[in-house]
């Protein structure tokens, strides 16, 4: 078991990539090695997975932040410009995803090219 665990450990961020598959295969070798019953080891495997996502979100927070101070440090934009771009372009993610959710919804209505 601790060969097992010291695997998925070493992956490190690897482990924000890790899959729903990748979790049951890590989960299965845990289980011959403590011989875990079914249930132990799918609990094992919703937990990695659960936690690979966090560690995923995490690490996306992380290089976001360096990002911005990257460019704030390198002079290629103020603070106030960074912030107002970022505002504009989250406003107009949003609009593109509800243009795209009416039209999904509208495609499955059986409507044509109706548009927001």
């Amino acid at each position: 078991m601790k060969e097992a665990v010291k695997k998925a450990i070493q992956t490190g961020y690897g482990l924000g990539l890790l899959s729903v598959e990748q979790g049951k295969k890590i989960a299965s070798q845990v289980k011959k090695e403590l011989d875990l019953n079914d249930a132990e080891a799918q609990k094992l495997a919703r937990e990695l997975v659960g936690s690979s996502k966090k560690a995923s979100e995490e690490v996306l927070v992380s290089v976001g932040k360096h990002f911005e101070k990257a460019v704030m440090k390198s002079g290629l934009v103020t603070k106030h410009e960074w912030v107002v771009a970022k505002g504009v372009l989250k406003r107009r993610l949003k609009q593109k995803i509800a243009k795209i959710a009416c039209f999904t919804m509208s495609k499955k209505l059986g409507r044509k090219n109706n548009w927001v």
